[in-house]
């Protein structure tokens, strides 16, 4: 990527990911290109593209041995094994019993030899011995850096400015660093003045802030002093906190939560790795679906213990490589079988061999005693063919209307009962027209009474069996425009039901949704090979509206757009948790959070309606890596400070 030397130090950033052309040794193609990086920039550094000293390979270099090891890192399996000993005593005993002792070469009548056989079998036992506890002693040493609880190494903040106190506003003005990432994310050097607003302009002005409150602060870019100050003067910060960012090995993550948040959260949604070759999860040996399955129970014990007893609920997205190991995994977990959604992506993978797959699986696991309803996502497409009718014809108007029927005609996905929402009000509102005939005759008069045209003045008809409310209803219900008559006094009048009024249904076991994940990616200008559409995140997520969501896969940061969504539209208070491994949680999963913070609608990576924008606090975190506890413990600690300080959780003892 590039090379760099920084305090005397020669600084080689170099991804090395396993290439699908076969053809091409991408190894030997990085190190030419690195060595002559060197050759050419880097005088002083040449020593690198001379042999190893005492190498066995002549033709070996100190770089390509450096490279060689980094390749290594990062291509090998690293799974700690959490009983070692165990393991390898058990192979030991059972190595003897099938391949050592053969019980007719005993020949019980001669004694030596007999005890010579013995002796045998006990030499090998003790060498196995001194061989297991050597391994098991390095093997245990990892899993107890790997157990040992990890330090936060950064917290920052993200702050709406409508969230921070005006006599902050002189400091950021002057901070530079903020101003450039508002430049470059928010494009705020195109915002122009008129005689009510003000433009932006260099420096920057205290109005200018005024005016843009849904303008996100990142701490990162102040001293601590001023983040000090900051996070200070907002009350009851933790409650105010909507979201919380953490950049970590998920296992460590969810080990660091286990105590605050044990049988607090209503939600968990993960979208892990898939063990494919397209996913990422890759293994070189031949275990691997157990080491994968290692890996996702690991994690889904702790995450399960996070959950409510009784309205927690665990969502899981699989395709067909690992469901049925995945719905076993599942099983071995105390939360009960809500049921498999199967997401219709209505775009099926063709080319491949066998049938074209377009589905994937959510595992749904529950203890509800109750039916589950979430947003409709048929609902949310009406909605949206609505938005796009009224855009395209220059407001609502009857040409809207048309256009917005024949939208739902084509659909084929839609059900009659949705198709019936075609008309469109005044103000925008999507509705229907429901008869209000009662469903048996009814016997007192005042049911058949008629109701007035409003115009013609006259009498409208009267359903055969009356009126399914008393007059003192219908007559509320015309004072609020809740009845629609007809254009004479021909036609009966009807109830006006509107959209929003059935936004809910019991989720289904399949949900269409077409929509490409990475379409809403490009409308913010991040780029990222892969993710799931956000319409389909709020279906999910909105199962039984839940509080708090957690995602410890996050990835991109779908999860945490869609619940920004939803507060967005409905005014709601929920929360999230995102959990992020991945160098890009700082060019990918953290970017996107403050886009969406900022405003709801991009095109090509800008803000299309900065009147979108929501009032927001997000906290973000590293905590210590693996490598991080490797690289920097520090074996003595004689008079046990360190110890009496932190306590048993973050030290090692051996």
């Amino acid at each position: 990527k590039t090379i760099e030397e920084i305090n005397g130090e020669l600084v080689i950033r170099f991804v090395y990911d396993i290439p699908n052309d076969k053809k091409v040794n991408w190894f030997q193609a990085n190190l030419a290109a690195i060595s002559d990086a060197i050759a050419k920039k880097f005088k002083d550094w040449y020593h690198l593209l001379a042999p190893v000293p005492g190498g066995k390979k002549e033709a070996r270099t100190v770089l390509e041995k450096h490279l060689s090891a980094y390749v290594a890192k990062n291509t090998f399996d690293y799974f700690i094994h959490k009983d070692l000993r165990g393991f390898l005593t058990r192979e030991l005993d059972f190595f003897i019993k099938s391949e050592v002792i053969h019980l007719d070469d005993i020949d019980t009548t001669d004694e030596k030899r007999a005890d010579s056989y013995l002796a045998k079998v006990r030499a090998i036992k003790r060498v196995g011995k001194i061989i297991i506890d050597f391994l098991a002693q390095i093997e245990d040493f990892q899993k107890k850096l790997w157990l040992k609880k990890k330090f936060v190494v950064d917290t920052n903040w993200c702050i709406t400015l409508d969230r921070v106190d005006e006599k902050s506003y002189p400091e950021i003005i002057e901070n530079e660093a903020q101003i450039a990432e508002w430049r470059e994310m928010y494009a705020i050097h195109e915002i122009e003045g008129n005689l009510t607003t003000v433009g932006y302009s260099e420096p920057l002005t205290i109005e200018f802030l005024r005016q843009n409150k849904n303008l996100v602060l990142d701490t990162r870019h102040f001293s601590a002093d001023f983040k000090e100050r900051l996070i200070a003067s907002i009350d009851n910060l933790d409650e105010q906190t909507g979201g919380l960012l953490i950049h970590s090995e998920n296992f460590q993550a969810l080990s660091l939560m286990a105590e605050k948040y044990h049988g607090k959260l209503e939600h968990i949604h993960i979208d892990p790795p898939y063990n494919t070759e397209t996913s990422g999860f890759l293994y070189k040996n031949n275990y691997q679906h157990s080491s994968w399955a290692s890996m996702m129970f690991d994690r889904m014990k702790i995450a399960d213990k996070l959950l409510q007893d009784e309205n927690g609920a665990f969502q899981c997205h699989i395709d067909e490589n690992e469901y049925e190991l995945l719905f076993m995994l599942f099983s071995l977990l105390p939360r009960n079988n809500a049921g498999t959604i199967i997401w219709n992506k209505l775009n099926p993978m063709l080319g491949r061999k066998g049938v074209a797959t377009q589905h994937e699986y959510i595992i749904f696991k529950s203890n509800y005693d109750k039916s589950i309803y979430a947003k409709s996502e048929n609902i949310e497409k009406l909605k949206e063919y609505a938005a796009k009718a009224i855009a395209e014809n220059g407001g609502i108007n009857d040409r809207a209307r048309e256009a917005y029927k024949k939208y739902l005609n084509d659909d084929s996905t839609l059900t009659g009962g949705e198709r019936a929402y075609n008309l469109i009000d005044d103000n925008g509102n999507i509705y229907r027209l429901v008869a209000m005939g009662a469903p048996e005759k009814r016997l007192d008069p005042k049911y058949y009474i008629p109701l007035i045209h409003p115009i013609t003045k006259k009498p409208c008809p009267v359903p055969s069996n009356g009126w399914s409310r008393k007059p003192e209803t219908m007559a509320e219900m015309i004072s609020e425009g809740r009845i629609i008559f007809g254009k004479d006094e021909t036609t009966q009048p009807q109830k006006k039901v509107v959209l929003s009024e059935e936004s809910t249904k019991q989720i289904a076991s399949v949900i269409s949704d077409g929509k490409s994940g990475k379409a809403f990616l490009d409308n913010l200008g991040i780029v990222f090979p892969y993710a799931h559409p956000v319409s389909l995140y709020e279906v999910l997520i909105s199962a039984n509206n839940p509080n708090t969501i957690l995602d410890y896969f996050a990835g991109s940061g779908t999860t945490g757009h869609a619940v920004l969504n939803m507060n967005r539209e409905d005014g709601g208070n929920r929360k999230y948790i995102l959990v992020e491994m991945g160098e890009y949680f700082h060019t990918v999963t953290l970017p996107r959070m403050k886009k969406v913070i900022y405003s709801a609608d991009w095109k090509s990576g800008k803000p299309q309606n900065r009147n979108t924008g929501i009032s927001h606090i997000m906290k973000y975190i590293s905590l210590e890596s693996y490598e991080d506890t490797l690289s920097n413990i520090e074996l003595d600690d004689d008079k046990h400070q360190l110890a009496m300080k932190l306590g048993d959780e973050y030290m090692i003892h051996y």
